[in-house]
Protein backbone atom coordinates (compact mmCIF):
# COMPACT_ATOMS: atom_id res chain seq x y z
CA UNK A 1 0.00 0.00 0.00
CA UNK A 2 1.07 3.17 -0.90
CA UNK A 3 1.00 6.01 1.56
CA UNK A 4 2.41 8.80 -0.51
CA UNK A 5 2.00 10.38 -3.91
CA UNK A 6 4.85 12.52 -5.16
CA UNK A 7 3.89 14.47 -8.34
CA UNK A 8 6.12 15.79 -10.83
CA UNK A 9 6.22 18.24 -13.42
CA UNK A 10 8.84 19.82 -16.37
CA UNK A 11 8.02 23.05 -15.41
CA UNK A 12 7.18 22.94 -11.56
CA UNK A 13 3.27 23.79 -11.92
CA UNK A 14 2.39 20.70 -9.48
CA UNK A 15 4.61 19.15 -7.13
CA UNK A 16 8.35 18.81 -7.75
CA UNK A 17 9.93 21.03 -10.46
CA UNK A 18 11.54 18.46 -13.05
CA UNK A 19 11.97 14.65 -13.60
CA UNK A 20 10.10 12.32 -12.17
CA UNK A 21 13.80 10.70 -11.62
CA UNK A 22 13.75 13.52 -8.83
CA UNK A 23 10.67 12.49 -7.05
CA UNK A 24 11.78 9.10 -7.03
CA UNK A 25 15.50 10.23 -4.99
CA UNK A 26 13.34 11.55 -3.01
CA UNK A 27 11.18 9.13 -1.86
CA UNK A 28 13.94 6.92 -1.81
CA UNK A 29 16.23 9.10 0.63
CA UNK A 30 13.27 9.70 2.92
CA UNK A 31 11.78 5.81 2.49
CA UNK A 32 13.96 2.77 3.37
CA UNK A 33 11.26 -0.04 3.07
CA UNK A 34 10.02 0.82 -0.85
CA UNK A 35 9.02 -2.63 -2.36
CA UNK A 36 8.39 -1.55 -5.78
CA UNK A 37 8.27 1.43 -8.23
CA UNK A 38 5.71 1.30 -11.27
CA UNK A 39 6.26 3.48 -13.88
CA UNK A 40 3.87 4.57 -17.02
CA UNK A 41 4.62 6.62 -19.54
CA UNK A 42 6.56 7.10 -22.39
CA UNK A 43 9.80 4.93 -22.79
CA UNK A 44 12.76 7.50 -21.84
CA UNK A 45 10.54 7.80 -18.76
CA UNK A 46 10.77 4.69 -17.89
CA UNK A 47 14.22 3.89 -18.83
CA UNK A 48 14.58 6.41 -16.20
CA UNK A 49 12.68 5.30 -13.51
CA UNK A 50 14.27 1.81 -13.72
CA UNK A 51 17.80 3.09 -13.67
CA UNK A 52 16.62 5.22 -10.48
CA UNK A 53 15.55 2.29 -8.42
CA UNK A 54 18.45 -0.16 -9.72
CA UNK A 55 21.07 0.71 -7.57
CA UNK A 56 19.04 0.54 -4.65
CA UNK A 57 17.37 -3.27 -5.94
CA UNK A 58 13.91 -1.77 -5.47
CA UNK A 59 11.26 -3.85 -7.59
CA UNK A 60 10.19 -1.42 -10.83
CA UNK A 61 7.55 -2.85 -13.15
CA UNK A 62 6.90 -0.96 -16.27
CA UNK A 63 3.81 -1.12 -18.37
CA UNK A 64 4.88 -1.38 -22.26
CA UNK A 65 1.44 -0.57 -23.43
CA UNK A 66 2.72 2.86 -25.22
CA UNK A 67 4.13 1.01 -27.89
CA UNK A 68 1.65 -1.66 -28.53
CA UNK A 69 -0.13 -1.26 -32.39
CA UNK A 70 -2.29 -4.47 -32.83
CA UNK A 71 -2.49 -6.09 -29.24
CA UNK A 72 -2.08 -9.81 -31.52
CA UNK A 73 1.53 -9.93 -31.31
CA UNK A 74 0.99 -10.21 -35.29
CA UNK A 75 2.69 -6.79 -36.45
CA UNK A 76 5.85 -6.83 -34.35
CA UNK A 77 5.17 -3.63 -33.36
CA UNK A 78 5.62 -4.39 -29.47
CA UNK A 79 8.72 -6.44 -29.29
CA UNK A 80 11.05 -5.75 -26.66
CA UNK A 81 13.99 -7.43 -25.32
CA UNK A 82 13.29 -8.68 -21.88
CA UNK A 83 17.07 -10.46 -20.45
CA UNK A 84 17.49 -13.00 -22.76
CA UNK A 85 14.43 -12.96 -24.34
CA UNK A 86 12.24 -11.22 -27.00
CA UNK A 87 8.93 -10.52 -26.03
CA UNK A 88 6.17 -8.95 -27.52
CA UNK A 89 4.16 -6.26 -25.08
CA UNK A 90 0.68 -7.09 -26.51
CA UNK A 91 0.30 -10.48 -25.48
CA UNK A 92 2.75 -11.09 -22.96
CA UNK A 93 2.98 -8.11 -20.90
CA UNK A 94 2.50 -5.31 -21.37
CA UNK A 95 3.92 -5.16 -17.76
CA UNK A 96 7.50 -6.00 -17.37
CA UNK A 97 10.61 -6.23 -14.70
CA UNK A 98 12.46 -2.42 -16.09
CA UNK A 99 15.45 -3.48 -14.89
CA UNK A 100 15.05 -6.43 -17.71
CA UNK A 101 14.34 -4.64 -20.40
CA UNK A 102 16.53 -3.14 -23.35
CA UNK A 103 14.98 0.46 -23.40
CA UNK A 104 18.10 1.56 -26.08
CA UNK A 105 17.09 -1.42 -28.32
CA UNK A 106 13.16 -0.42 -27.91
CA UNK A 107 13.70 3.32 -27.99
CA UNK A 108 15.62 3.06 -31.33
CA UNK A 109 12.63 1.25 -33.02
CA UNK A 110 10.09 3.25 -31.94
CA UNK A 111 11.83 6.45 -34.26
CA UNK A 112 13.10 4.19 -36.90
CA UNK A 113 9.81 5.24 -38.84
CA UNK A 114 9.80 8.75 -37.56
CA UNK A 115 10.57 10.27 -41.08
CA UNK A 116 8.11 8.41 -42.73
CA UNK A 117 5.44 8.88 -40.96
CA UNK A 118 6.37 12.59 -41.04
CA UNK A 119 6.13 12.40 -45.05
CA UNK A 120 3.12 10.47 -44.61
CA UNK A 121 1.41 13.31 -41.87
CA UNK A 122 2.27 16.01 -44.57
CA UNK A 123 0.81 14.33 -47.70
CA UNK A 124 -2.63 13.89 -45.37
CA UNK A 125 -2.34 17.19 -44.63
CA UNK A 126 -2.34 18.28 -48.02
CA UNK A 127 -5.00 16.16 -49.00
CA UNK A 128 -7.28 15.12 -46.79
CA UNK A 129 -7.37 18.78 -44.45
CA UNK A 130 -11.03 20.06 -44.53
CA UNK A 131 -10.78 23.62 -44.21
CA UNK A 132 -12.31 26.27 -41.94
CA UNK A 133 -14.37 27.71 -44.95
CA UNK A 134 -15.92 23.83 -45.58
CA UNK A 135 -16.70 23.57 -42.37
CA UNK A 136 -18.78 26.75 -41.82
CA UNK A 137 -19.96 26.20 -45.53
CA UNK A 138 -21.25 22.29 -44.14
CA UNK A 139 -22.73 24.20 -40.71
CA UNK A 140 -24.89 26.43 -42.65
CA UNK A 141 -25.97 24.14 -44.59
CA UNK A 142 -27.08 22.03 -42.35
CA UNK A 143 -28.49 24.23 -39.55
CA UNK A 144 -28.90 26.92 -41.71
CA UNK A 145 -27.65 29.19 -39.69
CA UNK A 146 -24.00 30.88 -39.61
CA UNK A 147 -21.85 29.17 -36.33
CA UNK A 148 -21.94 31.57 -33.28
CA UNK A 149 -18.09 31.11 -32.79
CA UNK A 150 -15.40 31.45 -35.51
CA UNK A 151 -14.18 28.28 -36.29
CA UNK A 152 -10.20 28.43 -36.81
CA UNK A 153 -8.79 25.12 -37.64
CA UNK A 154 -4.79 24.82 -37.54
CA UNK A 155 -2.73 21.26 -38.70
CA UNK A 156 -1.24 20.03 -35.51
CA UNK A 157 2.41 21.37 -35.27
CA UNK A 158 3.11 19.58 -31.98
CA UNK A 159 5.22 16.42 -34.59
Amino acid sequence: VCDELIVCTDDGSAGIKGLVTEGIKQAVARHSDIDEVVAIGPPIMMKGCSEATRAHGIKTMVSLNPVMVDGTGMCGGCRVKVGDQVKFACVDGPDFDGHQVDFDDLMSRLVRYKRAEHDAMERWQESCRIRADKVVDLKTAVLGAEPEVPIDIQPSTDG
